[in-house]
């Protein structure tokens, strides 16, 4: 099986160094490379193309949302997931709307870090709760903030969106719901269609700032 190929993009070296320890213990993950700062990060992730890119929001050069735009760019396969603190708030939106597949905090439990990675590499969305309740509490609009064309979303898209949000896998939201996988499926393609968003992230995005859904336990 191949191993997923992580690039780690942090200004501060220590921290490069206890993310490299951290998953290079791991079987299924290798360290591709690694930078500390934006313009070595977007060179890096461009000539490595690795599967996940672990990006600090703020380091020397151009801003996190610019880092993460310019390798989705230039790497289109790699996941972006994003190391941010409270005092970052202000640009988590930004960088999901460039591409990020999610967040999680600096502090985050090693084992949570590993698995937010693992998660990323195969297509899902990673939020970390407590960051996102912290932004949308200032910034939730009502449901009627969306397109007031756009179509409504029925109970069961709302309840697959509900888990989406959550980074559940199709196969994990299929099980949850008691329905087929396919069937998840087409309710994904109409979330997608009805929010007008190419992914599930810029869906996921979308449903936080208008207030559709909540990663309250």
């Amino acid at each position: 099986m191949d191993k997923i190929s992580v690039f780690i993009a942090d200004d501060h070296e220590l921290v490069r160094y206890a993310l490299r320890t951290l998953l290079e213990a791991e079987p299924d993950i290798e360290i591709v490379g690694e930078a500390g700062d934006s313009e070595g990060a977007i060179a890096g992730c461009t000539e490595a193309q690795p599967d996940v890119l672990l990006l600090d929001l703020r380091m020397p050069g151009v801003g996190g949302v610019e880092v993460c735009r310019e390798c989705r760019m230039s790497s289109p396969e790699t996941a972006v997931l994003v190391l941010t603190s409270f005092d970052e708030d202000e640009e988590v939106f930004g960088v999901l709307a460039a591409g990020a597949s999610g967040y999680i905090l600096k502090d985050s439990r090693a084992e949570r870090v590993v698995a937010a990675t693992r998660s990323v590499a195969q297509g899902q969305s990673v939020f970390d709760t407590s960051v996102a309740n912290r932004i949308i509490s200032g910034r939730k609009q009502p449901r009627h903030g969306l397109d007031p064309d756009s179509e409504s979303l029925s109970d069961r898209e709302m309840e697959v969106l509900q888990l989406m949000a959550k980074g559940h896998s199709n196969k994990e939201i299929g099980r949850a719901l008691w329905i087929g996988e396919t069937t998840v499926k087409t309710h994904v393609t109409h979330i997608l269609r009805k929010l007008g968003v190419a992914d599930r992230t810029q869906a996921v995005l979308v449903a936080l700032k208008a207030g559709l859904v909540r990663l309250n336990p």
